[in-house]
């Protein structure tokens, strides 16, 4: 008795050369969101458990401006 992917690999066999390309799009698709939403599920994670899950927009620009504003120093002496 053929097993379900065995026949869902028949099936895909037995589309059009366009309709299987088709098929494939779609998959990689579908495989390509879920990566996305588990990454930022680790990523939301993260930040729960540095503490950092809640913090405003505002207070995220600010920390990036003061960071922009150390590297240039850095980077760039007057």
């Amino acid at each position: 008795m053929a097993s379900r992917i065995e026949n869902l690999a028949l099936q895909i066999a037995a589309l059009k050369e366009d309709e299987q390309r088709n098929l494939w799009m779609c998959v990689a698709d579908l495989v390509f969101r879920r990566g996305l939403h588990e990454l930022s599920q680790q990523y939301r994670e993260r930040l729960r458990r540095e503490g950092e899950l809640d913090v405003s927009f505002e207070e995220i620009m600010i920390r990036l401006g003061e960071t922009r504003e150390e590297i240039a120093a850095r980077d760039y002496p007057q």
